[in-house]
């Protein structure tokens, strides 16, 4: 019988699990008797996000993401080398507003907050926690090692990489234990971190350090909140702690900080991805593109240009975002085919009809 489970766990700005029973859950859920869930997968939101904007927002991609999966699956030659299976789903929620009241005057200054600090503590505290219960849970004989999927949308790119990198630490430090064969697939969807923090030294440098670690990397000319706000947040968050420094760096737009999702990794990230064994690759994602279009895309690095289709949806209309411009466009079928081809790997340019 095919089975798998969905949960949804709510966790304070600190970063700590509001319900102390959602342990036990996990670890009855990862246990190897009765369900052994193969696949795991860990769902991150991003800014502007209250409670039930974050709900729709998993049931959405999660619904639809399954869809594709399956129909896909099911094509003729197989088109996955690695085929999706039975899992277990975690969709994180963490506060990532002003207020969670949707009413509020507050909601209007919304654009110009940053929640990187509040997105690592959850990362580090909550995520963290999490991940290392699912590993301990899958040691022993008769244990199965879990192919980990974590996919963070914006600053929930921060929840899953800090939360990756103090793992790194642990294993590198040997204080814990990971399954033989255990493989982690890291989706960040226009994340909005500097795209120099996955350079050696920085605060996720080390997250390419871990073994069976592949990374797909979205950016988007179109994506306003990112080209544009995250650049203006960064500079008046800058204006605190170093004033001159803030100000001039709030009306040059043209220097750094650059988000991850605007610009991509620096070629230093690049470069050192490389060093460990991880080449990466690039790919412009348009109207006609589907996931048959990574077959012999053999990278540990994906870095895949939403600029051609979000340009499109634009024009047509299909998406308007105001503010944040394409931030949030991130429900369509370009996007199901690129995740679902990234995560699975493509075995053959298979003929895929319309979904």
């Amino acid at each position: 019988m095919n089975m798998s489970q969905y949960v949804t766990i709510p966790i304070n700005e600190n970063g700590v699990v509001y319900d102390v029973d959602m342990n036990s859950v996990i670890v009855e859920a990862m246990a190897p008797k009765p369900f052994n869930y193969p696949d795991v997968y860990v769902y991150s939101h991003g800014w502007c996000n209250d409670a039930v904007r974050a709900l729709n927002e998993y049931n959405r991609f999660s619904v639809d993401f399954s869809k594709y999966a399956r129909e896909l699956d099911d094509l003729k030659p197989d088109l996955f080398s690695n085929k999706p299976q039975d899992s277990l789903a975690i969709g994180i929620h963490w506060p990532s507003e002003i207020t969670e009241n949707p009413d509020s005057d507050l909601n209007k200054a919304q654009m110009l907050t940053f929640y990187t600090n509040r997105a690592d503590a959850v990362g580090k505290n909550a995520v963290y926690s999490i991940l290392r219960l699912m590993l301990r849970s899958r040691l022993g004989d008769g244990c199965r090692a879990p192919r980990i999927n974590l996919l963070g949308h914006s600053f929930g790119c921060k929840v899953v990489l800090s939360a990756l990198q103090d793992l790194w630490t642990d294993i590198n430090g040997k204080t814990i234990n990971v399954p033989v064969g255990t493989s982690f697939n890291v989706v960040l969807l226009e994340p909005a971190t500097d795209n120099d923090n996955l350079e050696d030294g920085d605060i996720y440098g080390d997250v390419k350090r871990l073994a069976n670690m592949r990374m797909l990397i979205t950016t988007s000319q179109q994506d306003t909140a990112l080209t544009k706000w995250f650049h203006a947040a960064g500079a008046l968050a800058n204006i605190v702690h170093r004033p001159v420094q803030g100000i001039v760096d709030l009306f040059n737009s043209a220097d750094p900080p650059y988000a991850l999702g605007a610009k991509g990794p620096t070629q230093n990230t690049i470069d050192q991805f490389k060093a460990v064994g991880k080449p990466h690759g690039q790919i412009s994602v348009d109207e006609n593109f589907n996931a048959a279009k990574l077959f012999n895309f053999d990278t540990s690095l994906l870095i895949a240009d939403l600029t051609p289709v979000h340009t499109r949806r634009v024009n047509e209309k299909l998406y308007l975002g105001g503010f944040a411009g394409s931030h949030s466009d991130i429900n369509f079928d370009q996007i199901y085919q690129l995740v679902c081809g990234f995560l699975f790997g493509i075995a053959n340019p298979t003929t895929i009809p319309q979904i």
